[in-house]
């Protein structure tokens, strides 16, 4: 069976996927809904509210990521997401990075002048200290509320 998600069933899924693993973890989530374009998620731990940007792809043998670098923030998180949609036995992946991060790996277009920038899916996997990330954002509460 071969599913072929439209772009935007793509990034919701993607945000929905991680909000549910950060209040399985313990955190706390509110998802945005698109009332803030650089943020979809924030998430609360104790008295610290952390900006996320979630960017989906949504099969395992999708390329890239692509960014638009001037849309990077180096005080949000990113969390990248392969939905993995053709195969639906297995998990999606998370990596999660800092903005600062996310302009240090992301590689730039080759054409002069793009604002855009893109992080190649096999080359992330080579670099293992962003997948499953969760704990960047502090250890969650020991009872959720």
């Amino acid at each position: 069976m071969s599913i072929k998600l439209e772009k935007n069933l793509t990034g919701i899924a993607g945000e929905f996927y991680v909000a549910g693993e950060l209040s399985r973890l313990g955190y706390n989530v509110t998802v945005t809904f698109g009332n803030t374009k650089s943020v979809d998620l924030l998430i609360q731990k104790d008295h610290s509210v952390f900006a996320v940007q979630v960017k989906s792809i949504q099969a395992t043998r999708s390329i890239c990521w692509n960014i638009d670098k001037t849309k990077v923030f180096p005080d949000h998180y990113y969390v990248l997401v392969n939905l993995h949609v053709d195969h639906p036995e297995r998990k999606p992946e998370f990596f999660i990075l800092k903005g600062v991060e996310v302009i240090s790996v992301f590689t730039d277009t080759p054409k002069a002048g793009e604002k855009r920038a893109y992080l190649d899916y096999k080359k992330l996997l080579e670099m293992p200290v962003y997948k499953d990330r969760w704990d960047i954002f502090g250890q969650p509460s020991e009872t959720i509320k």
